[in-house]
């Protein structure tokens, strides 16, 4: 198994004589198969063989003779060609994957992150006299160390990859002992192609069997799936060769035969199950006649049973299939076609969707591991799971329409979002877990994420989608205008509460576009068109949406009183907002008024995250008070994260753009909340409160105070620095400090509600 550091070590000069010399030789058999030097030829003698006038034995077996070593001479030079091929292809990627890992881990190092020799990312403080890097004050955040090490995975991947092929094609070549293949290879990637195209057909002898694969028959087909899954040459042959019925009747019995499997079979299922998703989805970006036969076949059986003999139960080829969309990025136009139909069966049956899809599906195992609180058997769950990982898609598809009438304007129709989100009469009625609480919200929540940040909801290292093109620009307005009507629906706690689940992609979706949502805050008494937030914000540039004060407040208010949720926001805010004062430059006004909202921001969560707080824990002192020291805990990992290394903004922080806020990762906020969720309080403070059982005397109202007052210090640290760097005096910083007071306090009126009295 190939390494980082054996691919950085790798002498590729063996490797391109070796493509050098077969090239040589090449040349010097296409003369003797061919002739054109004037020389004998193995052509030459052919023709002569087939024009002398051979009589007894000789007209026959001389001839033939002659002919079929003749032949042999075209498939050595075949085989010739296909060697020099491969080697030459071999030796391109594999230097250029060299290339790219040394300058990854250079890169890298410049930012003190070291990559050993089995490629994991390590801080350099931690590694010395091994790294071009100097170390810094601040070590590199786990966001950064997971970056570093997925690109190294990526290479490796790549590389591995290429060897892997290589190989095989040679060892291929060299399986006969006494004659020459009469095909080859075009290249590395005609040898991917016709690999793929013999491991299909391998498997397909094996999915004949179903259920009755061996474990050690499922174990090699789940590996070679693996091995293969991206290869669309072998996705193709192998879903168009099983046929649109033959794949779902092959996942309904492998996956819920009459004893449901158990054990290390069960276990190993789980990856089969991925390993199909991604070859189906692989599969369905395919062009060819074959392919768009098997689309549109998969949709028109959605409506069909897919039976087991002596089973009463029968799901329907939607469910088995919705079953197989978990993993990959489908065809747009199949998940949009896939997702009209199963709607509009869906909505035009007369049962319930629980009722609909429950009593075809029960008992009936088609996902593993089992998740009881999200049964699986809804296949409009496994659908949206799907248009997690197609932004465009999804995006598309919430501003469609489906239903049982004819026409667009028909009283049968409804938005897409309309039914699935919820907007009246008509909507859906989600089915229910075994704890009776509706379930699929989560895959509901993964499907608005990535419609509205343009990234697949799970994507590890996103990034701002760009805005060069004016695709990009209608896509990012499209995005905005699908948030809105997001930040409208989910404006108070009654609404996200009533979709559990939904919480996390909401607040993550409140974090991507933070920047319109502090535009939309920075609007007091319908001011904005006159108090140049239009300029300080970048409305044009930036292509931002006004969602309206109110029910921004609203929105961010319901989102910010669970914690985790308030985590992820407030260190957001604290990024977006020291960003905000950078990128007005030399414009000390502007800058000012930037930090100022931000500090209003800041105190509408604190007073969200701190009235729940109050709510829930208003019979336990003890608890209350513990809390809010693990938001002050919170509040000093945030102000170590001011400049937000953790998103990727630095480059933005050290040069921005003047005049506008800069279109920074900031609004992305995934690392953000990974380290989040890798952060430790300081326990000693915490378990210095359990010792001693807080009651609600002075102690606890000092403790209190103490929370909040971490909240308002870290909200001022940008606002100083600010104030440092522009040498203000002492008359300046009270004017400032106490404007900055004023923004915070009506940030948190925003989120006082009667219901915080009382314990504070």
């Amino acid at each position: 198994m190939m390494t980082p550091q054996q691919l950085s070590d790798l002498h590729l000069g063996t490797l391109g004589t070796a493509a050098s010399e077969w090239k040589v030789m090449v040349g010097k058999l296409e003369k003797l198969a061919g002739g054109g030097d004037g020389g004998i030829s193995a052509a030459d003698l052919k023709r002569k063989a087939e024009s002398a006038d051979w009589k007894g034995d000789n007209a026959t077996v001389t001839r033939k003779f002659v002919a079929v070593t003749a032949r042999q001479f075209d498939d050595i030079l075949t085989e010739a060609r296909s060697v020099q091929r491969i080697l030459r292809d071999a030796h391109t990627e594999l230097k250029r994957h060299k290339a790219d890992m040394a300058e990854a881990i250079a890169r890298w190092g410049k930012q003190d992150i070291y990559i050993d020799g089995k490629g994991r990312a390590l801080p350099v403080p931690t590694i010395p006299h091994q790294s071009p890097g100097k170390a810094k004050a601040e070590p590199p955040t786990e966001g950064e160390l997971r970056s570093a090490a997925a690109e190294i995975r990526r290479i490796m991947t790549a590389a591995k990859e290429v060897d892997r092929i290589a190989a095989r094609a040679l060892r291929r070549h060299a399986s006969s002992a006494y004659d020459f293949d009469e095909s080859g290879y075009k290249g590395l990637d005609d040898a991917e192609r016709s690999q793929g195209r013999a491991d299909a057909d391998t498997l397909l002898k094996l999915a004949a069997k179903r259920d009755g694969m061996t474990l050690d028959e499922l174990k090699f087909f789940n590996e070679t799936a693996a091995r293969q899954r991206d290869n669309p040459a072998f996705a193709e042959r192998f879903v168009t060769k099983l046929g649109p019925e033959g794949t779902l009747q092959f996942w309904r019995d492998l996956a819920g035969p009459p004893r449901t499997p158990t054990g290390e079979r069960a276990e190993l299922l789980a990856r089969v199950q991925d390993n199909l998703s991604l070859t189906l989805a692989t599969a369905s970006h395919g062009d060819s006649r074959a392919v768009q036969d098997w689309k549109s076949g998969i949709i028109a059986a959605g409506e069909k049973p897919f039976g087991y003999p002596g089973v009463v139960s029968a799901p329907y080829g939607f469910q088995v299939m919705s079953s197989l969309m978990a993993k990959g990025k489908f065809d747009s136009g199949f998940l949009d076609d896939y997702g009209k139909t199963l709607l509009e069966f869906e909505r035009g049956h007369f049962l319930k969707p629980e009722s609909l899809w429950d009593s075809a599906g029960r008992m009936t195992q088609l996902s593993y591991p089992p998740d009881d609180k999200n049964p699986a058997v809804d296949p409009v769950a496994g659908f949206l799971e799907s248009l997690g990982h197609n932004p465009q898609a999804s995006l598309e598809f919430f501003g469609e329409t489906t239903g049982g009438g004819s026409g667009e304007k028909s009283p049968d129709r409804l938005g897409n979002w309309e039914y699935l989100v919820g907007g009246g009469e008509g909507a859906r009625e989600w089915p229910v877990n075994d704890d009776g609480e509706p379930a699929g919200y989560e895959t509901l929540g993964r499907a608005l994420e990535s419609a509205t940040l343009g990234h697949p909801y799970d994507d590890r290292d996103p990034a701002v989608p760009p805005l060069k093109t004016e695709a990009d620009i209608e896509a990012r307005d499209a995005r905005t205008a699908l948030m809105e009507r997001v930040v409208h629906h989910y404006k108070g706690p009654e609404a996200v509460d009533a979709q559990p689940g939904v919480r996390e992609s909401l607040t993550r979706m409140a974090s991507g576009h933070i920047d319109s949502l502090n535009y939309s805050m920075d609007n007091y008494g319908d001011s904005g068109e006159l108090n140049g937030r239009n300029e300080r914000y970048g409305l044009e540039k930036n292509h931002l949406r006004d969602f309206g004060e109110k029910t921004s407040a609203g929105f961010l208010r319901a989102l910010a009183s669970d914690k985790d949720s308030y985590d992820t926001l407030s260190t957001a805010q604290q990024v977006y907002g020291s960003s905000a004062m950078a990128a007005q430059g030399a414009d000390q006004e502007n800058a000012e008024s930037a930090g100022l909202h931000s500090a209003k921001m800041h105190g509408l969560l604190d007073a969200a995250r701190s009235e729940a707080i109050g709510k829930e824990f208003a019979d336990d002192e003890a608890a209350k008070n513990k809390a809010l020291e693990k938001q002050a805990e919170w509040r000093k990992f945030g102000v170590s994260t001011a400049v937000a290394t953790t998103v990727g903004v630095g480059a933005a922080l050290v040069a921005p753009p003047v005049g506008a806020v800069a279109m920074v990762a900031v609004p992305l906020a995934f690392d953000t909340t990974q380290s989040a969720a890798d952060t430790r309080f300081a326990t000693e403070t915490i378990d210095w409160l359990d010792e001693r059982a807080y009651s609600n005397d002075a102690q606890a109202v000092e403790g209190i105070q103490r929370a909040q007052a971490e909240g308002r210090k870290n909200m001022m640290v940008p606002l100083l620095n600010y104030a440092e760097a522009r040498g203000m005096d002492v008359h300046e910083v009270e004017k400032f400090t106490r404007a900055a007071e004023t923004s915070y306090n009506n940030g948190v009126r925003f989120s006082d509600t009667d219901d915080a009295r009382g314990w504070s």
